[in-house]
């Protein structure tokens, strides 16, 4: 019964937010969303504490959906560039998106990319104990405030973010932002390993805002 749920919220907050793009309503529903029970209780999956694989960003909150803070917005050529990082064929980026691509340029241009979703997610592969990546927020709540990031690094991870405060004098501006793992801990030597955490952007100005992001980590051999 997600979905229809979901899909409600979504159309309350384009209702209210009519500019913004599909993106950026992703990016408050799942930014907003809680990982409390209405007791104030992490979520649970039976008797275990739900994981990110089970309910993703949390549980949906309306309310904070439409007031978000920030958001992580994406144009649309970001998902052309997307997917000439994954590796995507010319003929195969015409079938999905019908425009003419040239990836080795678009690669060029866009050297490091790494998509704006709202949630993080990485990978350490054999011999690989270093990534970064990089996201934007866009300020669509009031202007002249500031953020600073809090992280709960996964297990077997050290995480920075720099800069680690943001600050926004208009509304609609976008601040961009890099954020660095380092692996820890000793690679599985079969199958993989995963673990858990999240960055929070906390309102500093007001206390109004917190605008959290899950992150993925996984070691595979």
């Amino acid at each position: 019964m997600a979905c229809p749920h979901v899909s409600g919220i979504t159309a309350l907050v384009r209702s209210a937010h009519p500019s913004w793009s599909p993106a950026a309503v992703r990016s408050a529903i799942m930014t907003t969303a809680d990982v409390v029970d209405h007791y104030g209780k992490p979520i649970m999956d039976g008797r275990d504490r739900a994981g990110l694989f089970a309910i993703g960003a949390g549980h949906v909150n309306p309310t904070k959906a439409m007031d978000p803070g920030l958001v992580y917005d994406i144009e649309p050529n970001d998902y052309i560039t997307h997917l000439c990082t994954l590796g995507y064929s010319h003929l195969e980026i015409f079938t999905i998106a019908h425009r003419n691509t040239n990836c080795n340029e678009t690669l060029h241009r866009n050297n490091n990319f790494s998509l704006n979703y709202p949630s993080i997610s990485i990978a350490f592969k054999q011999n690989s104990t270093r990534v970064m990546i990089q996201r934007k927020l866009t300020n669509v709540g009031t202007p002249n405030s500031t953020y600073a990031a809090q992280v709960v690094a996964p297990r077997g991870v050290k995480v920075s973010v720099t800069p680690a405060v943001l600050t926004f004098k208009e509304e609609t501006e976008s601040k961009s932002f890099q954020v660095r793992f380092k692996s820890t801990k000793r690679m599985a030597v079969q199958g993989s390993a995963t673990g858990e955490g999240y960055l929070i952007w906390k309102d500093t100005s007001k206390g109004k805002y917190r605008v959290r992001s899950p992150i993925s980590v996984s070691w595979t051999s």
